[in-house]
């Protein structure tokens, strides 16, 4: 099935309202940098309120157009909805593109909806060898597709407002992991020389992949738009991932971690950091030394409310100069009044924070949104 790419492209553009996005983005920009603002920037993640075009995941993985064309769905509810969120697609292949790019397989199940995932580790040997690893810059791979994926939707969005962000780069940690597995953890103990060598190349190809494409969509290395969560990145260029971190303890962190990670975001003048928060863990044992790293300028949970207070977690951030961006909305059966009273009571001082959450529906956003002005504007 081919698909009418202009037809949907025209469609966004004609009612993205280009002066209301600067608004949002200095909105979001003054948050960032602990600025006083009127009321927290709120960014409503949500599907259109009219019929689009959907597509299977694995479909847009083979299909420039199908990739762009599903993204630009969530553009559109926020063209229409006037929130804070910033109008920006990707090219979505996935957590797999730099360690495919070392040589992993990445499986894209045929009819799936799912994002795709690394088959396995492909540093398997102990005690283990670099050497086992691919030159990224030497073969066809999906780092090159991210590059042609960008270059084309660069020019279909060209003069919409609609900008193209960087690919799921992860961070140098949570690649290492795939392309080591669980074995990783005890090389911090069996053999810490090399998983520091592993970081510091994992780390090289981060800097300069994400060189590459900051030239391609032609932003400053210090600023950038990211679409998970959906912000303006004012200050620090990157985003980095860090779900394994969870996972360690404190001192580990600091000596195999930080020093990757100054790094990586040195180039960029610092960027946006997260994990996932989960049963398992809650990550707080290594919260301490990032938000102490100095090159975090921001940061984000996955689903923090089960784990993390709102008050307490804002006013932890606040104290350090770190933006918290908070991902989670209403929980289950929770009114929109009800969540918004939740968070006005929360923010003593409402500067620092940022809001993106998702919801089903867009008459929820709309509700949600509603009520957002009608109590801090």
């Amino acid at each position: 099935m081919n698909i009418d790419v202009e037809k949907w492209v025209k469609k966004v553009s004609s009612k993205l309202d280009l002066r209301r996005v600067e608004e949002a983005k200095s909105r979001i920009a003054a948050a960032w940098n602990f600025k006083q603002v009127e009321s927290p920037p709120l960014i409503i993640n949500c599907p259109p309120p009219e019929s689009w075009p959907i597509f299977k995941y694995f479909e847009t993985y083979y299909d420039m157009d199908k990739m762009l064309v599903s993204q630009l769905a969530s553009v559109y509810s926020h063209a229409l909805l006037q929130d804070d969120g910033m109008p920006c697609v990707r090219a979505n292949y996935g957590v797999g593109i730099v360690p495919n790019g070392f040589g992993s397989e990445v499986v894209v199940h045929p009819g799936s909806d799912q994002m795709p995932w690394v088959k396995e580790p492909i540093l398997k040997k102990d005690p283990p060898e670099l050497g086992e690893l691919k030159d990224p810059w030497s073969r066809q791979s999906l780092m090159t597709r991210v590059i042609e994926t960008e270059e084309y939707f660069v020019k279909k969005l060209d003069g919409t407002g609609v900008r193209v962000y960087l690919c799921d780069t992860q961070g140098p940690l949570d690649i290492a992991y795939l392309l080591r597995g669980p074995k990783l953890l005890s090389d911090f103990y069996r053999h810490p020389d090399f998983a520091i060598e592993l970081l510091k190349r994992v780390a090289e190809v981060y800097v300069d992949f994400s060189l590459e494409q900051k030239k391609i969509v032609n932003e400053p290395l210090n600023q950038g738009f990211h679409g998970t969560p959906n912000v303006w990145m004012d200050k620090g260029g990157v985003r980095l991932c860090e779900d394994v971190a969870v996972m360690m303890n404190p001192a580990q962190y600091r000596k195999f971690c930080i020093p990757v990670n100054e790094f990586s975001l040195k180039p960029f003048d610092g960027g946006m950091g997260h994990f996932c928060c989960s049963e398992a863990s809650d990550g707080r044992q290594v919260l301490e030394p990032i938000l102490s790293s100095r090159v975090f300028k921001a940061f984000f949970f996955g689903s923090p409310s089960k784990f993390y207070s709102l008050k307490e977690t804002v006013e932890l951030f606040q104290s350090r100069r770190v933006c918290l961006v908070w991902t989670d909305g209403p929980q289950e059966g929770e009114k929109p009044e009800s969540w918004v009273k939740r968070v006005s009571s929360s923010l003593e001082d409402k500067t620092g924070v940022i809001f993106s959450i998702g919801v089903d529906s867009f008459k929820t956003a709309r509700e949600i949104l509603d009520e957002w002005k009608r109590v801090f504007r």
